[in-house]
């Protein structure tokens, strides 16, 4: 995996912070859910922020993250740049996952 990636993902992240942080509380919910519903906490910015954080950490330091698969874990960056951020400006068709890497 290349750094320009990385740097990158970091870079959507970081966009994705500010952006979250702009809404009024509770928009991000979809129609019919209410904040008090245990399901409400999947939808949260901030959740899937820290976990797209925590999997660049995983990156950077394998071990630390308890995996010792590091493919695993670049398989996972290169998913989530295609799926979540592939119609933004920067990213690279080379950085999409193959179709014979392993899930």
């Amino acid at each position: 995996m290349t750094t320009e990636l990385i740097t990158w993902l970091h870079e959507q992240i970081d966009a994705d912070e500010v952006a979250a942080a702009d809404q009024p509380p509770m928009s991000w919910l979809p129609e019919g859910l209410s904040p008090d519903n245990p399901l409400a906490a999947l939808y949260s910015p901030a959740r899937t922020i820290a976990m797209r954080r925590d999997l660049l950490a995983a990156w950077r330091d394998p071990e630390h993250a308890g995996t010792h698969d590091h493919d695993s874990v670049d398989w996972s960056l290169r998913v989530l740049a295609a799926t979540a951020y592939s119609d933004r400006p920067g990213y690279r068709e080379e950085w999409a996952p193959a179709d014979d890497e392993p899930a």
